[in-house]
């Protein structure tokens, strides 16, 4: 069991306030930053916004009405993702006319010369999340064979030279001089390039031990932040880089890494200190609860546990037992869906999330109940009732995956 040095309780206490003060100020310092490169950023932005907005609903009626449209959704992800990591307004709008032509033809993904599926997405970093989550549902349906080659669309990172120089470029924004903020992307490719290199998922790829052994000593010793524990994205403002915690960065490397990480104590005394703040720093969305932060909050508790010291963990407990009643009060409706909130692409990413949530609290089973020893009696009636929305909505689905995977959390749990 990890211990702590005298020292770090106290500094972590008292580093507490300041820690969930700049948490509070991430988000307004980022538009500081993006009205430095463009005076009429905010502008600009609230009139795309209105518009992917009513591009959005457009989409979640067509699917909601069954039609198939996994592109038009990588489109809709692309735009909303440009519109609020740049500032290139004219690109926002190429992205917007391609989701409205998208919504308007129906179409399947499909693969480009290197491999890669998310044919809706021109970010390679989207790509790349896109030709994940399809290698893995593939990977389900055959068995395991021979180690392979690194494809081609991986060449970029396919050396430790390459990795470190890749990350390097996009573990840094500099917005008052780019109109980029790469947090993201940061993210996102740190997410399936682990697992792709690290872990060998879900292809069986043949890697050198020397590239494994160098992301694993970049995540560790290079962009974890000491004082925090942290991993996010550090942006450069008057010529110093300031450092901003990022719950989901965080959440993805201590998941995959099933906690083997440095500091467990000290990075779940961060994550405490950022319970109300909203995200990508702290747990809320927009101010309020939502399923997707509140399992990765769980997520990260569960494997700082058996490190925590009492007080963590009571402290811990009391944070889980809230996001509970909120997901069992207000998040979950009578017919057994889950609310959609700004953040849900769809119905369906709402059902997975808000599955995936009460799962990893033990809600459904008791040996993943890591926090408490209470009984939920009524867990078996709202398994039933999620499980009997699930299996009528499936069919209207964007692609049937998350709905899938949600049914897979509620089927595991059964002891």
């Amino acid at each position: 069991m990890q211990t702590w040095p005298l020292a770090i309780p106290a500094l972590l206490i008292f580093a507490a306030p300041l820690l969930a003060e700049t948490a509070a100020e991430a988000n307004a310092a980022i538009r500081r930053d993006f009205v430095a490169f463009d005076p009429n950023y905010a502008a600009d932005f609230r009139a795309r916004a209105v518009r992917v907005g009513g591009l959005k609903a457009a989409l979640l009626a067509q699917t909601g009405g069954g039609v198939e449209n996994p592109v038009a959704n990588q489109v809709l992800f692309e735009t909303g993702t440009l519109l609020f990591t740049t500032a290139d307004f004219k690109r926002i709008d190429r992205r917007a006319d391609d989701l409205a032509a998208a919504i308007a033809h129906p179409a399947l993904d499909h693969q480009d010369a290197t491999g890669m599926w998310g044919c809706g997405s021109e970010q390679w970093f989207l790509k790349l999340d896109n030709t994940f989550d399809r290698l893995t549902d593939e990977a389900r349906h055959r068995p395991d064979g021979p180690p392979r080659p690194l494809p081609a669309f991986l060449d970029r990172v396919s050396t430790p030279a390459k990795l470190e120089a890749w990350f390097d470029a996009v573990a840094e924004s500099d917005i008052p001089h780019t109109g980029i903020d790469h947090g993201l992307e940061f993210n996102l490719a740190i997410s399936d390039l682990l697992r792709m290199i690290v872990l060998g998922e879900p292809e069986n790829y043949r890697i050198d031990p020397g590239l494994r052994d160098a992301f694993l000593r970049l995540l560790k010793d290079k962009y974890r932040d000491p004082v925090t524990g942290f991993w996010g994205e550090r942006y450069r403002r008057e010529g110093e880089l300031q450092f901003r915690p990022d719950i989901s960065t965080t959440f993805h490397i201590v998941s995959y890494l099933e906690g083997r990480i440095p500091d467990m104590p000290r990075l779940a005394n961060t994550m405490l200190s950022l319970r109300t703040f909203s995200d990508p720093a702290g747990w809320l969305s927009n101010g309020h609860y939502w399923n997707h932060n509140n399992m990765d909050v769980v997520t990260v508790f569960r494997y700082a546990w058996p490190a925590a010291s009492p007080a963590q963990r009571k402290a811990m407990a009391a944070e889980i037992d809230r996001m509970l009643a909120w997901c069992l009060g207000e998040s979950l409706q009578p017919d057994g869906s889950f609310k959609v909130l700004e953040g849900d692409l769809s119905q369906e990413y709402a059902e997975n999330f808000g599955v995936e949530f009460l799962s990893r609290t033990g809600f459904f089973s008791p040996a993943r109940r890591f926090w408490t020893d209470r009984e939920f009696p009524q867990s078996e009636a709202i398994r039933a009732k999620i499980r009997a929305f699930i299996e009528t909505h499936a069919h209207t689905g964007v692609s049937g995956d998350n709905y899938a995977s949600a049914l897979s959390a509620l089927m595991r749990d059964r002891d």
